[in-house]
């Protein structure tokens, strides 16, 4: 099945297209777009193209690489904060696929990021649990709400998928047009409920 959009750092995921319904290659769910960091543009660039490297990597299994480059992100460009927490989710996840004790995810981001990571290695059940955490941190969060119900879609959840998607549309109705096309939700076509929450609404 053709993996979906949860969005936030997947393990191919690019930098190109970050925003909160966005995917990259493969439908891959990716990190929101931070704006550029006290550092200005140009330094925001090297640490996203540190970053690209890493998930690279890290794609790729070459979690010693991964490592590499993520911690000079956290380095060099640390002041960037909202790369910095997605840096550190991928170091939990370094070493966790190593068999190293991973540190607890505890932020709304860590744990956010943490989510969507697992959930772009397929690790649905996991996923759910980690998005359940961040929506439990910030209730209205859409972004934490569309993530857990794509994940929740994927696990089988099919009844609690459609009430996180209603409360992420609810936040934000754009949501409606990005689930409609989303992957994620192949489960969940021929749910009554499903379709009647992402028909077009009459503007």
């Amino acid at each position: 099945m053709k993996r979906g959009r949860c969005r936030r750092p997947g393990p191919c995921a690019t930098m190109e297209g970050f925003g909160p319904r966005e995917t990259g290659e493969g439908g891959r769910l990716l990190p929101s777009k931070a704006a550029p960091g006290p550092g200005g543009d140009r330094r925001y660039r090297q640490a996203v193209e540190l970053f690209e490297k890493a998930v690279k990597a890290f794609g790729k299994k070459d979690f010693a690489r991964a490592r590499g480059h993520l911690d000079r992100l956290l380095e060099s460009h640390g002041d960037e904060a909202d790369l910095a927490e997605r840096a550190r989710s991928y170091l939990v996840m370094c070493d966790r696929a190593d068999g190293r004790k991973p540190p607890r995810p505890r932020t709304f981001e860590e744990v956010l990021n943490f989510g969507v990571v697992l959930h772009n290695r397929g690790e649905y059940a996991q996923a759910v649990k980690y998005l359940r955490q961040a929506v439990d941190k910030h209730p209205r969060n859409e972004h934490a709400l569309y993530c857990l119900a794509a994940a929740q879609a994927r696990a089988g959840e099919t009844e609690a998928a459609v009430k996180a998607l209603r409360s992420a549309i609810q936040a934000n109705p754009a949501s409606r047009t990005q689930a409609r096309q989303d992957p994620d939700f192949e489960a969940l076509r021929n749910q009554e409920g499903f379709v009647a929450l992402v028909a077009p609404t009459l503007s």
